[in-house]
């Protein structure tokens, strides 16, 4: 059973390209869709193949696109408002729009990239400021992006050594190293985003995937491919992938977030307590961990505690649709139905595609005897490829 819900980013615009900015390499529309087009050339040094050039113009295109989409954003938009940083907006950013490559050319000496990122600005600020009161999604952005920085200070550094014939072979194993660690946090984005805003668990997976093959004790992306499998409902592959997380890195909090994920669906509750609790510990701001947790105390059937950590889920991540999911159920189950009634209203705002909302919600309708509602609640849920409510309505001999 799927436990965790997604967060939900809209992120759709209709692009209407206006000439004369286009020039400029901002094209605007009524919609207050931008797109900004920037170029990079990396010219390569006699340590750097095809690949090493391809990874640094990309970098480095990226940070163009994403400083002047945030110089926009502060002096546009209400992120003005906001009193953030312009590197936090970057960070933040970097998690939401997705880069695409417009033209790239590599002559043997230098690597030309091209590349454009598009986003409808109405939506880009909704989700920066819902990721700016998501502490630990936060914290996560800000964290790359000093790693990006430092591998590519690293870089410079390592060539500088080498042109200068200084400790040559240890530099350039420690320059392959970097280059392959800006690569795979390039790759463990590209995920990210594909996961968390496109809403791609495939192609995220295979970029997720990519990310371990060029760096093998990427602790995060085997928390991640984790949690992808536990959404799949493959509990078995969570675990594994998570407790591989937790051996690169046995102070990850994701890693025991994902393998407590795992326990509940694989329905130990008391080792997915054990977990979760631990990776709150890790983490005290952790959302989805108490979010998870919850989710035990729920099936242990101990509804207060259920529903304190829903209230701290909530509290520091007001658009995890879960945790009101979590709240609902645990509010029902404390006989408070109608404010019950109330999160699985605002769950379903923040996540339609999350079934089980449609059918605990329906659970409680029942509840008040308001069984046209609880069939459409049903109905829905089981359109959504819900098990529970398709036996339901079997069992009715109703079909959906």
């Amino acid at each position: 059973m799927r436990m965790e819900t997604r967060s939900m980013y809209k992120g759709i615009g209709y692009l209407l390209v206006v000439s004369l900015v286009f020039l400029l390499s901002v094209e605007a529309t009524f919609a207050k869709t931008v797109t900004y087009v920037k170029e990079y050339t990396y010219q390569a040094s006699e340590v750097d193949s095809k690949l090493s050039c391809r990874t640094i113009a990309l970098e480095q295109v990226k940070r163009l696109l994403l400083e002047e989409l945030g110089t926009y954003l502060i002096s546009e938009t209400a992120v003005k408002d906001f009193q953030l940083t312009s590197d936090r907006i970057s960070s933040l950013t970097a998690g939401i729009v997705m880069t695409v490559i417009l033209e790239e050319n590599w002559d043997g000496k230098s690597y030309f990239l091209k590349a454009k990122i598009t986003t409808d600005t109405d939506e880009l600020v909704k989700s920066i400021d819902r990721l700016r009161g998501n502490q630990e999604e936060s914290k996560n952005w800000e964290e790359m992006k000093k790693k990006t920085e430092e591998a590519l200070r690293e870089i410079e550094k390592l060539k500088k050594e080498i042109a200068n014939g200084r400790a040559e072979k240890v530099s350039q194993e420690k320059y392959t190293k970097a280059v392959n660690e800006l690569n795979a946090m390039d790759w463990f984005k590209k995920g990210w985003v594909l996961r968390y805003n496109a809403k791609n668990s495939q192609e995220a997976m295979k970029a997720f995937d990519k990310a371990i093959e060029i760096d093998p004790n990427h602790a995060k992306a085997y928390a991640i491919r984790a949690a992808i499998y536990n959404e799949w409902g493959q509990y078995q592959n969570g675990l594994r992938e998570s407790e591989q997380a937790i051996k690169l890195d046995p102070k990850l909090p994701w890693g025991f977030n994902s393998r407590g994920w795992a326990y509940i669906g694989l329905r130990n509750y008391p080792k997915a307590l054990e977990d979760l609790t631990r990776a709150i510990e890790l983490d005290p701001k952790y959302a989805w961990a108490y979010s998870h947790r919850s989710t035990s105390y729920y099936w242990l059937a101990k509804y207060q505690q259920a529903l304190e950590d829903a209230n701290k889920a909530i509290s520091l991540d007001p658009g995890l649709a879960g945790a009101y999911f979590n709240r609902g159920r645990a509010l029902a189950s404390l006989n408070n139905i109608q404010d019950a009634f109330k999160d699985y209203d605002r769950a379903i705002q923040l996540d339609p595609m999350f079934s089980w909302s449609f059918l605990f919600r329906a659970y409680a309708f029942l509840k008040l005897n308001k069984t046209e509602q609880a069939l459409e609640d049903f109905k829905r849920a089981a359109n959504l490829g819900n098990e529970m409510a398709q036996g339901y309505l079997k069992k009715k001999g109703i079909q959906w």
